[in-house]
């Protein structure tokens, strides 16, 4: 049985997002998250539910270099061992992921969330993230 929760960092397709950034070469940390939410905002067609996981979880990572709160151990130590700088790029690429899962189109993630009746309070659990993404580029 995997792991499955509300959180960004609660299913298994995010952590295992996370284990591989953790694996890899510090110095591919910002490749590997553009990789992980490229997957998600450069497609057109149907995402399925993992990739829009990972993507959220690399999203997250994002958000969190720029000083939003998390709530996994597994996430912040991999900031700590793989430090990397939230330019504009990475940043806007984590907001495009939380546009694209937000999308009901063409879209695993939105669907499983709402058959089981809990997308706004996951929506509502992304909003902090998505705010200090906003917050970093308007300052």
């Amino acid at each position: 049985m995997g792991a499955w929760g509300l959180g960004p960092f609660e299913n298994d397709a995010a952590l295992d997002c996370v284990g591989d950034l953790a694996d890899a070469d510090p110095g591919a940390i910002v490749s590997g998250l553009l990789g992980a939410m490229r997957v998600v905002t450069d497609s057109g067609a149907y995402i399925e539910n993992p990739e829009a996981d990972a993507a959220v979880a690399a999203a997250v990572l994002v958000a969190a270099r720029l000083g939003a709160e998390l709530s996994s151990t597994s996430a912040e130590a991999l900031l700590v061992s793989h430090p990397f700088t939230a330019d504009g790029g990475l940043r806007l690429e984590a907001l495009r992921v939380f546009d694209r899962v937000s999308d009901p189109k063409e879209n695993e993630w939105h669907e499983l969330w709402t058959d089981a009746g809990a997308l706004d309070e996951v929506l509502e659990l992304l909003r902090p993230y998505r705010e200090r993404l906003a917050a970093a580029g308007s300052g």
